[in-house]
């Protein structure tokens, strides 16, 4: 199993704001904040829950290059 990265990983790998990422992974700041009230987090630190696997790193980076 492949580890998951968290949106501001993502954003750094990729070099965009991570903004864009949320974007283009098709997931809503609804869904993030949850996970990031699972893992124990407020929900405004939404962007450090790794939620992204390899196979979304790559979807994102093709709908960022678009």
């Amino acid at each position: 199993m492949s580890a998951l990265v968290s949106i501001n990983q993502a954003a750094s790998r990729l070099g965009v704001a991570p903004a864009e990422i949320v974007d283009a992974s098709g997931l809503t700041l609804g869904e993030l904040e949850h996970a990031a009230e699972q893992d124990g987090l407020d929900a405004c630190q939404y962007r450090q829950v790794p939620v992204l696997s390899k196979s979304d790193l790559d979807v994102i980076a093709q709908r960022i290059q678009r």
